[in-house]
């Protein structure tokens, strides 16, 4: 049978001294791998510059290093386009308010600020519909990176800090410990969709079925259009050896996501296998 990677269940209601603790044990205490948060690095503190006598700034004679941590950072656009500073010389005329209406739809996906928790369920419908619509993988791509970014963006910094640490350690297979902070986080989010399906991977992994399979029902409650939760709950469904439901579940996936190509293919190879020509 088709191996891939996947897929998470309900936790036990702690007492809520038990979880606090666990949250800080996770936050500040348990050992992560090597590597895992090189990223993360602090900044140093900038010093202050040098003031000459006659209270003007000494300019600096050394050449900036390649590793400067004072180099303006190459997100910033201002940076890479210095046109585009407002109140500059060379910034263009201000946007009607057409102009702007039009300047905001046609930017990038992923040059647009993250929607309020209230605001979530309706741009993830409009995204779902898009990804519906587009005529080609490619242009697939970028709604399917900005639905997902939506999936993990909870609107609590906690909460969202603990998903990106439970996603790097399943990552590294450490799945005691990740299973530990999903149980966390779903006991104080249980209303996220991404971490019920996240939990049922690591369940997956662990060959647990039938706590996956719990854990992808609860996903799909909160978000019905969750397509890689579609897809690992017909994985689930295809190890449990209901082939039929592990079919629709696959279909399903890719009426919400047509560019699913692995489950494509899982289609064509269980259609032919239960005698099913509908693909």
């Amino acid at each position: 049978m088709r191996s891939r990677p996947s897929v998470r269940v309900a936790p036990q209601n702690a007492p809520a001294f038990l979880l606090a603790a666990l949250l800080f044990a996770v936050i500040f205490c348990i050992g992560t791998p090597a590597g895992a948060f090189e990223d993360e690095s602090i900044d140093p503190i900038e010093q202050p510059a040098e003031v000459s006598p006659d209270g003007a700034d000494t300019p600096s004679m050394e050449a900036p290093s390649a590793d400067d941590k004072t180099a303006p950072n190459v997100l910033d656009r201002s940076f890479m386009r210095p046109d585009l500073k407002r109140g500059s010389e060379e910034a263009p005329p201000p946007l009607s308010a057409e102009e702007s209406k039009q300047d905001k739809l046609g930017a990038p996906l992923d040059d647009l600020p993250l929607p309020t928790p209230v605001e979530r369920p309706r741009v993830l419908g409009e995204l779902y519909a898009q990804l519906g619509k587009a005529k080609d993988a490619e242009t697939a791509a970028p709604i399917m990176e900005a639905i997902e970014n939506l999936w993990r963006a909870t609107g609590s910094a906690t909460v969202d800090l603990l998903i990106s640490r439970a996603v790097r350690l399943t990552e590294a297979t450490d799945l005691a410990l990740a299973l530990e902070i999903l149980d966390a986080i779903v006991a104080i989010a249980p209303e996220e969709a991404e971490a019920w399906y996240l939990r049922a991977k690591v369940q997956y992994v662990q060959r647990r079925y039938e706590l996956a399979l719990a854990d992808l029902r609860r996903a799909l409650d909160r978000d019905p259009k969750h397509y890689r939760a579609l897809d690992d709950l017909g994985l689930v469904l295809e190890a449990l050896g209901t082939k039929k439901e592990a079919l629709e579940a696959y279909r399903h996936a890719l009426q919400v996501n047509p560019f699913l190509e692995d489950t494509r293919k899982a289609v064509e190879f269980l259609s032919r296998e239960v005698g099913d020509r509908d693909i």
